[in-house]
């Protein structure tokens, strides 16, 4: 019988198990955590007692609480709000419904965190006005920090954005896994097929303007460091897009001359950030083509990752905006939204690394992805 903590950790969600009330406690007050389910084992008075003490902590007020109980215990339903609780789901669990309403609370809870957010920026921003008025002989300097403010409510927007994009994708989402479930003719099952297809291809969208908006905010902070190997990340990457490769006929050469690959860093992470060098690559490298990824040791503790393909290559204006969020450009860019190499960037320069770009003889385009490995 497939878990609560399996169906979440497949769905891309961290999980962390407690065997009581008191533990989970502990573990919010010392670690940042979401959203709380409290199962049938904590039901009854000893889960309306911890659903009061997270609400009643300032700290862990506005961490959600959802109920899982049975249908014999639908009674209790009042007493589960009125000890705070947010929502409640009953056995036997429909997998679908549970994780659209864990994310739809997750959104409602990042809406009101953005919402403040938004509005600590919008005063600091208005008190940076009548500074700048005040002192006028100090214009560069705050110029330099409204830059700096205007980069930070760009992050923000663009999380607003996402969030908003997925609350109503998750019900999109919800109703087409429950349509599916019946039988229909080819041609309104061609339908469905391109409606799912479309509703990926934006919610991928949605969350790489996520991610990214998250890694611009809190930089480093946003990384969970592990200790990875990156030739493992590299292979995982080329797995997942090696149908894609496969049916253009683009061959993939890895070549390994590292003696240690082994660093600590955030697999989630890295692993998007090869994957979209590699989805750059397919993308501009002709059919039957070859993409190159040499792996090697540099001095001074780095990790050097080199992808080559035998496209066209960058164009100058290419060059000039490689890196920037949603430009689309004639060149070596996501088709859609250029939000690739700009989120591998992020994610490079959040582990202390550095990424170049180039072309080289007699035609390709070149990436460099270097990593330091020094603990």
């Amino acid at each position: 019988m497939v878990s609560l903590q399996e169906v979440l950790v497949a769905n891309d969600f961290v999980v962390k198990t407690t065997p009581n009330g008191k533990e989970g406690l502990k573990i919010l007050t010392v670690e940042s955590i979401d959203l709380v389910f409290i199962g049938a084992e904590m039901a009854g008075k000893s889960g309306y007692h911890t659903c009061k003490a997270i609400k009643s902590n300032p700290g862990m007020r506005g961490t959600p609480v959802i109920f899982m109980i049975s249908n014999d215990e639908l009674i209790f339903v009042k007493e589960i709000y009125e000890s705070g609780g947010d929502d409640y789901i009953t056995k036997p669990f429909v997998w679908g419904e549970l994780l659209m309403k864990a994310r739809i609370h997750l959104e409602l809870k990042y809406s009101r965190e953005m919402s403040r957010n938004m509005n600590q920026i919008l005063e600091a921003k208005v008190a940076q006005r009548t500074y700048e008025l005040e002192e006028s002989l100090k214009k560069l300097g705050e110029a330099k920090k409204e830059l700096e403010l205007l980069s930070i409510a760009k992050s923000e927007f663009l999380n607003l954005i996402s969030h908003e994009i997925r609350t109503p994708l998750n019900g999109i989402m919800g109703s087409l896994a429950l349509i599916g479930r019946y039988q229909y003719t080819e041609e309104v099952n061609r339908y469905f097929s391109l409606l799912d297809t479309s509703v990926k291809r934006l919610e991928k969208f949605s969350n790489t303007i996520l991610e990214a908006s998250t890694l611009r905010l809190k930089g480093e902070k946003a990384l969970r460091k592990i200790e990875i190997d990156i030739v493992s990340v590299i292979q995982q990457a080329i797995d997942e897009c090696a149908k894609k490769f496969s049916e253009k006929g683009i061959d993939i050469v890895l070549q390994n001359d590292a003696v240690n690959s082994s660093l600590k860093g955030d697999h989630k992470f890295l692993l998007k950030s090869f994957s979209a060098v590699l989805d750059n690559s397919l993308k501009f490298s002709p059919k039957e083509g070859k993409v190159e990824i040499k792996i090697s040791n540099e001095a001074d503790g780095f990790l050097k990752v080199t992808i080559a393909d035998n496209g066209k290559g960058f164009s100058k204006i290419a060059m000039d905006n490689i890196y920037k969020p949603l430009s689309n450009l004639e060149a070596h860019f996501d088709q859609n939204t250029g939000m690739g190499l700009h989120l591998a960037k992020l994610v490079v320069d959040a582990h202390s690394g550095f990424i170049s770009a180039g072309n080289r003889e007699p035609k390709g385009a070149l990436i460099q992805i270097v990593l330091p490995i020094k603990h």
